[in-house]
């Protein structure tokens, strides 16, 4: 491979003719198509498809600022990529350092085959402080002593990146940079997907949201293995049908504001009614969001509509066991701005915002 992207080069310090230097590593006197990626003039989160023909090594030069991963990235037309995803938990080093490390680890290939899918040990003589996560949604067993090294999971990505393949990610960054590998890969060969999946207001959304956006289907991942098939299938829909354009999608949160707390004749704290009455189950605190001001507002964004309408049956429920009723009838604000109920002690609003 051409000595001036190897990974030791800092991207800094590279030539200006990477591109070129880059492509001819495949094969230099070929006749490359290449999918070309640049942010507009104007700094807007947009992408333009365009194709550079490749001749013997000689490109045309990028007259553009940077593209969405620090730098203008080639991407040739039968280049190899690989979807990479981890699942990571928090420890304390020896050294007393918090950190992640990866203890699941999937890459799959353009034909979504998974080629690796494997546990990987955690550090030695590290403690476990968060797992959370991996338990609940992977659904990994509290073993963390056992699988591959991490140094395995490095060699095979690096080995891949030496080859001439692309990186592709969701938060591709924490990965690679779990795996202590963010330091190493060059950025020109790294696809980031939530910089080329938003929604309309150019906010990043979640993995699950951007798959169901796109396929009108929800998928159930269960592993770093899943995760990185998903990923990949998200890549050719972004290169083969979006044509390298960024993909937009309308998302909502739809939210539930408890506010106005008169506590005074409850005999309760707020906290008290809060942890009571008003607080998602522990279960759920993954598909939503939580904004407390520790005064008056109390606001929970669900990213989906059916999970908010899960939350206000199981708080109705609540509140109707303790004999805590509406006043009066649900009010309609104007101009689409939601409902709302006075609940004597406290009062709900029931809204949606565009993300």
């Amino acid at each position: 491979i051409h000595p001036s992207i190897h990974p030791s080069v800092h991207p800094s310090v590279r030539p200006s003719t990477l591109a070129s230097s880059f492509l001819c590593s495949f094969q230099p006197s070929f006749h490359t198509s290449c999918l070309w990626l640049s942010n507009e003039s104007s700094g807007h989160t947009s992408v333009e498809a365009t194709y550079v023909r490749m001749s013997g090594g000689d490109a045309k030069q990028a007259q553009t600022p940077s593209a969405p991963f620090g730098g203008a990235i080639y991407i040739p037309e039968n280049a190899a990529a690989y979807a990479v995803d981890c699942e990571m938990i928090e420890v304390y080093m020896p050294d007393g350092k918090l950190q992640q490390a990866v203890v699941s680890i999937g890459v799959v290939d353009l034909s979504l085959e998974v080629i690796l899918y494997a546990r990987v040990r955690k550090p030695a003589n590290s403690v476990v402080v968060n797992d959370t996560f991996v338990k609940t949604t992977g659904k990994l067993s509290a073993d963390y002593n056992k699988g591959l090294s991490i140094f395995s999971a490095r060699d095979l990505i690096t080995r891949l990146v030496l080859e001439g393949a692309f990186i592709v990610g969701w938060q591709i960054d924490s990965d690679l940079r779990a795996l202590g590998l963010d330091k190493v890969i060059p950025p020109q060969q790294v696809v980031e997907l939530t910089k080329l999946f938003m929604t309309t207001n150019g906010h990043k959304c979640k993995l699950t949201e951007a798959y169901r956006s796109v396929f009108r289907r929800n998928f159930a991942a269960h592993n770093a293995g899943d995760d990185a098939k998903v990923t990949m299938e998200l890549y050719h829909y972004w290169k083969d049908t979006a044509k390298g354009e960024i993909v937009r999608f309308a998302l909502k949160f739809y939210c539930v504001n408890w506010h106005c707390f008169k506590l005074g004749s409850i005999g309760m704290s707020r906290g008290d009614v809060l942890w009571k009455f008003l607080r998602p189950r522990s279960t759920d605190r993954q598909v939503v969001l939580e904004e407390d001001d520790g005064k008056n507002a109390y606001k929970l964004k669900f990213r989906q509509k059916t999970d908010r309408a899960a939350y206000l049956l199981l708080v109705k429920r609540r509140l109707q066991e303790n004999k805590i009723n509406p006043q009066g009838k649900p009010l309609k604000l104007a101009g689409g701005k939601g409902t709302e109920i006075d609940f004597g002690y406290f009062r709900s609003h029931v809204y949606e915002i565009v993300r």
